[in-house]
């Protein structure tokens, strides 16, 4: 195993070296404020806010190694109208480094009112950059009269526009929940212009930390994408393309693994434990979020980043990371030498196959069994329901899904059951579903609530997966095959790309999808409805609006 010395001196760490927490706390100055047209060449990421809470938010901004000018510090100026006529507070938040990618992060809790509008930008040797909108949350015992999300996931950069965040950033929603492949680990060229990506490090899949970080500086200069993260408040979970295709934890082993075949390096211990570690480096320096991150511990305890958000009483928010803590696949699905037997598998801590581990296994059923609000939500991102559908020999699902560990995903079901009205919003998939929960899908079991699938930005479903005809015949086909054979599914496809909104009142709970085309500029693609379904406070009943 290698030393933690060793490993730190990877990431460009000394060893017993501790990052400042994981964001930098607003201080009040006495700068006026920022003037002058936002420059995009100092701030070529623009901004972003995240983790919303009654009283602040978290907000972000990347300078340009080129326009940072050594220790002068990075200003925040937040305002309650968009002209910033009406400023609530000037702050110091710390200078830009190298160390860090020249990322910079302020937390604004307890700075704030609840339930707010806010401006706010940036400014750093007379630069200012563009201009973000937050959100705050309402108080925990506020009555909202309603709640809304938009729904985004997998967001291949090379494989498509970004026409669905057009759309988002325009839509009157309150908050942006991200479900996880932000960012994938594949570099090389792309038959999409103006969207080839070449890792610093030559390869075609990332394989250190300068090469994570080209990632998220990419992917973040997207104009469409800049404008919906600097339009709403973002909460965010990851999936596994934040470092590498099905990853997981070999509890048995002691050590992190990437799927069958997904990276060429696997059987090299010392360096997939540099990967997980850089991955993770730059998920949290590119990430608005308040979450732990402790670059000294090992890579399984390195991020504490499931979370939970209460919006008044209408709304409780449960967020899971099912990566870190997940172990092995069942057999069939493990890497070479891993795959041996069913018996000699390796399973989670406790002996079981988990996908939560033990940890957030227990902070999970908590969380849900201590919600009183009207709706729980799961952020969730990989798909509960069984989808069992087999179009020309490939299956929509696999053991990577929750699918694979069955006891687990029975408990979680019964967790859910213990909420007034249980919501999973899921990613991963690349396609659009539907349906009902249940502990088990093989037998006459009560639903326990709804899952609603989000369509990709930009990833590969099953139509450009199989290049199955680009029809609303084919289309329809395959998503009555998935209703047939799925009878917990009320509606099915993967032939879209897109995004959805879902909105919380007292009343109902309506899901609204959303296609748009990955194929055209992003300012250029339309959108349309895919489907739309409403399901009434205290009841487990899936209405579809035509």
């Amino acid at each position: 195993m290698p030393s933690r010395r060793r490993l730190l001196e990877s990431l460009g760490l000394a060893a017993g070296s501790v990052l400042v927490p994981p964001t930098v706390d607003a201080s009040p100055t006495d700068r006026s404020a920022a003037t002058g047209p936002p420059d995009r060449e100092a701030f070529p990421q623009g901004v972003a806010s995240g983790d919303p809470t009654p009283s602040g938010a978290v907000v972000w901004t990347r300078l340009s190694p080129t326009a940072h000018s050594d220790g002068d510090p990075v200003s925040l100026t937040v305002a309650r109208d968009e002209a910033f006529q009406f400023p609530v507070g000037f702050y110091d938040v710390g200078t830009a480094s190298a160390d860090r990618d020249y990322t910079v992060k302020a937390d604004l809790d307890d700075r704030l009112n609840a339930d707010r509008t806010y401006w706010y930008r940036f400014e750093h040797d007379g630069r200012v950059s563009p201009a973000g909108r937050l959100r705050t949350l309402p108080e925990p015992d506020a009555s909202p009269d309603s709640v809304s999300l938009a729904l985004c996931t997998c967001q291949d950069y090379r494989n498509g526009y970004y026409g669905a965040y057009h759309h988002v950033a325009d839509d009157d929603v309150d908050f942006l929940l991200h479900l996880g492949d932000f960012v994938y680990e594949h570099g090389g060229p792309s038959e999409y212009a103006g969207r080839d990506i070449d890792l610093p490090s030559g390869n075609a899949i990332a394989s250190s930390l300068a090469d994570f970080r080209h990632l998220h500086r990419t992917y973040r200069t997207d104009r469409a994408l800049q404008a919906a993260f600097e339009a709403h408040t973002a909460i965010a979970t990851w999936d596994d393309h934040e470092i590498v295709n099905d990853r997981f934890y070999s509890y048995r082993d002691d050590r992190p693994y990437a799927g069958d075949g997904a990276h060429p390096r696997n059987d090299d211990e010392a360096f997939m434990r540099s990967l997980f570690a850089a991955g993770i480096r730059a998920w949290w320096e590119y990430t608005p979020a308040r979450v732990r991150y402790d670059p000294d511990a090992d890579v399984v305890d390195s991020l504490g980043l499931y979370r939970s958000f209460r919006f008044g009483d209408l709304l409780d928010l449960v967020v899971t990371d099912e990566r870190l803590f997940r172990s092995a696949p069942p057999d069939g699905e493990l890497p070479t030498p891993l795959a041996t037997s069913v018996a000699d598998q390796p399973s989670g801590p406790d002996g079981t196959p988990t996908v939560l581990g033990e940890r957030q296994r227990s902070w999970f059923a908590d969380e849900v069994g201590s919600s009183d609000a009207t709706w729980t939500a799961w952020a969730n991102e990989i798909v509960h329901m069984d989808l069992d559908v087999d179009v020309r020999g490939a299956a929509a699902y696999s053991a990577d899904s929750w699918a694979g560990y069955e006891e687990e995903r029975a408990s979680v079901a019964r967790d859910l059951a213990a909420a007034e009205n249980a919501v999973a919003l899921t990613g991963d998939l690349h396609s659009c579903a539907v349906g009902h929960l249940h502990p088990t899908y093989d037998d006459d079991s009560e639903p326990v609530g709804v899952e609603f699938v989000v369509p990709a930005v930009s990833s590969p479903n099953l139509q450009e997966t199989l290049d199955l005809p680009a029809t609303d015949l084919a289309a329809e086909l395959v998503g009555r095959a998935a209703r047939q054979e799925n009878p917990h599914v009320s509606f099915f496809d993967s032939h879209h790309w897109g995004y959805a909104t879902v909105e919380f009142t007292p009343e109902e709970a309506t899901y609204t999808a959303y296609a748009v085309p990955k194929s055209v500029s992003a300012s250029d693609a339309p959108r349309e409805r895919l489907t739309e379904y409403r399901v009434p406070a205290g009841r487990d009943v899936l209405q579809r609006r035509d």
